[in-house]
């Protein structure tokens, strides 16, 4: 995993730890779900720690998105 994929994971999985746990394996496209909230969690990452003239693919590539969300949707269809 990439730097920037680890810092989105950990990001993500520390701030939107409650959504995450919503959702379940068992549901028609749990990937969907997942992306959703990493995708939500690029932003706030960026709004949280980037000057407001930052775009989020300037931190975080389409591969960094695709690679988290894969990586968190595994875990979750795992449990």
């Amino acid at each position: 995993m990439k730097a920037e994929q680890r810092e989105l994971y950990v990001y993500t999985k520390d701030h939107f730890i409650e959504q995450l746990e919503k959702i379940s394996p068992d549901c028609v496209s749990p990937l969907i779900c997942v992306r959703k909230i990493v995708r939500t969690a690029i932003y706030q990452y960026v709004n949280d720690y980037c000057t407001k003239d930052t775009n989020a693919e300037d931190i975080f590539s389409q591969d960094d998105f695709l690679s988290v969300s894969d990586i968190i949707c595994n875990e979750i269809k795992e449990v």
